[in-house]
């Protein structure tokens, strides 16, 4: 079952979103729910919400314009501290007296789509750039991993690893999520691994005083998955270790 399910992921999803249908499918979901968080967001506060839906707007349409290796450092870290803010939804989603309340509940659903898709477009954005700077006659229709520009598929999957974090903080896991920054901070694949297990994990069992309780939530179970296949990724890839060494760092 797991080999199969390895198997889907790794092979159907990128099938699906280079076929054209795909992709716009990929970029109406992506839209949609941006469109809903920035409704959500604004209506908090105008420079609350700017800065919390601008920033990794931003990011977005300056990879499309000069690529994601060039981005500044700085607009990353940025982008970074923008998307901590969701956590606004930990307190909506746990604050509700009468349990998880249906407005809150697709407000965290809304989030845990976001959070998936936002990495596939910016790494699609990316690759738009690169495609561009081919003469129209000599355009491929997309680029090989190997012809993709190594700085940027590692900051795609930094983003990845974000957002895997972030699902972990709004689900309110926070010893999960420690471990996540930890991970992201050590940069190795067995901390990769651990991370991902510890996602798993928090599918199934909740930490109560020193003992573990066993539940069945399911937000929390779509939550984990999701965090759990984005550290995958990272286990995957030779470029998640600190002993890698790219032009430019991270």
């Amino acid at each position: 079952m797991a080999e199969w399910l390895d198997k889907t992921i790794e092979e159907g999803i990128p099938e699906v979103v280079e076929n054209r249908l795909g992709r716009r499918l990929l970029y109406a979901v992506f839209w949609v729910t941006t469109a809903i968080l920035a409704f959500w967001f604004l209506s908090t506060g105008v420079v609350y919400g700017a800065f919390v839906i601008g920033s990794p707007l931003l990011l977005l349409l300056w990879t499309r314009l000069r690529g994601l290796a060039s981005v500044p450092r700085t607009m990353l870290v940025i982008s970074g501290l923008a998307a901590l803010v969701p956590t606004f939804f930990l307190g909506k989603y746990k604050a509700a007296e009468d349990g998880h309340t249906g407005l809150i509940l697709v407000g965290f659903l809304v989030f845990l789509v976001w959070g998936a898709a936002y990495p596939a477009v910016l790494d699609k954005l990316d690759e738009r750039f690169h495609l561009s700077l081919y003469p129209e006659e000599l355009r491929p229709r997309k680029l090989e991993p190997e012809e993709r520009h190594e700085l940027a598929m590692l900051r795609v999957l930094l983003v990845k690893l974000t957002m895997a974090t972030l699902t972990m903080l709004v689900a309110d896991a926070s010893i999960v999520a420690a471990l996540c920054v930890a991970a992201l901070l050590l940069r190795t694949h067995w901390s990769a691994v651990l991370a991902g297990l510890a996602c798993l994990l928090e599918t199934v069992v909740e930490i109560n005083g020193l003992s573990l309780v066993v539940t069945f939530d399911p937000v929390a179970i779509g939550a984990g998955l999701l965090a759990a296949a984005q550290w995958w990724d990272a286990v995957k890839n030779p470029l998640w270790d600190r002993r890698a060494e790219l032009e430019g760092g991270w």
